[in-house]
């Protein structure tokens, strides 16, 4: 790993076992991308928003990282496929020594990678930002593990029941009918549109501090088309009236006291998206600041 991200220290997976310090940030990154229904390049992102990151000082009106208490370390990038028992043992660590997670992707399905290694019991639920639900059985037709399939994959590996389920933002949930009418029935998941965040936001955020009060820990994922387009303008999945950063802030200073883990996945590098690679790190930097307070 020639760069780690600003404000990290280096560290190696190797130290984990050995590893004294409780109540610490460990970063990782999973540079993978399965079958792709759409333009490739989120493998890169792990190392790109790396670069990125020491453009920055980690300090704004927005965010400013110099003043939190926490020491952070980046152990580098692990293949999901090849590596899971590395995966495991990251989370092992992270349990006993009391540590929050937040990884760096690589398209959606590397969430499965994870989160499929992560503890779970009742008390613990998932929450995702997304344009789309990704819960269909296969995407594309006869694949059955990729970006689109990964909260069904995980509803159905670890049996998770529809109140542990919050997916914020959908505004172009159409991959496949099957999914479509997953979300319809509300019978899988619990939802909250896009467009109703938009509307009805004092309401929304209520719900959402509802549904926080019920569990003791929360694992989130934040895929950057849960933005809107005019935030994200290179990504493989533009979509239309997708949610601000601003309105995902205020949605995270709710969320965060009780997220041991977080990832950011599909900001898809190539060599026309420096804004988007931009705001990447802005939003993780955001996210550093307040999970600290």
């Amino acid at each position: 790993m020639k760069r780690t991200f600003l404000g990290f220290f280096k560290k190696s997976y190797d130290s984990l076992n050995s590893f004294e310090e409780n109540n610490t940030l460990i970063l990782f990154g999973l540079p993978y991308e399965r079958i792709k229904a759409n333009k490739r390049g989120s493998r890169k992102a792990p190392k790109a928003l790396r670069k990125k990151s020491l453009e920055f000082s980690g300090i704004s009106t927005t965010f400013n990282i110099s003043q939190n208490n926490t020491n952070y370390y980046d152990i580098g990038d692990y293949n999901p496929v090849k590596e899971k028992e590395k995966i495991q043992e990251i989370w092992n660590s992270a349990i006993k020594k009391n540590c929050k997670l937040l990884v760096l992707g690589g398209d959606h399905s590397i969430t499965f990678d994870a989160l499929s290694k992560a503890p779970w019991d009742e008390k613990t639920a998932l929450i995702w930002f997304d344009a789309h639900a990704d819960l269909a059985d296969e995407y594309p037709p006869g694949i059955f593990q990729s970006h689109g399939t990964v909260f069904a994959n995980l509803k159905e590996k670890l049996q998770l029941n529809k109140n542990q389920m919050l997916f914020i933002g959908g505004h172009a949930y159409t991959q496949t009918i099957d999914e479509h009418n997953k979300i319809q029935d509300e019978t899988e998941i619990i939802h909250i549109p896009a467009q109703e965040v938009h509307s009805n936001k004092k309401e929304i955020l209520k719900i959402v501090t509802e549904f926080v009060s019920k569990f003791d820990r929360i694992y989130v994922s934040v895929d950057s088309d849960a933005f809107d387009q005019a935030y994200v303008p290179t990504h493989a999945t533009m979509e239309p009236f997708g949610l601000t950063p601003h309105q995902v802030v205020e949605i995270l200073q709710i969320v965060l006291p009780k997220t041991q883990y977080v990832d950011v996945v599909e900001f898809r590098h190539t060599l026309f998206n420096k804004a988007a690679l931009n705001f990447g790190v802005g939003l993780i930097f955001k996210i550093l600041e307040l999970w600290e307070s």
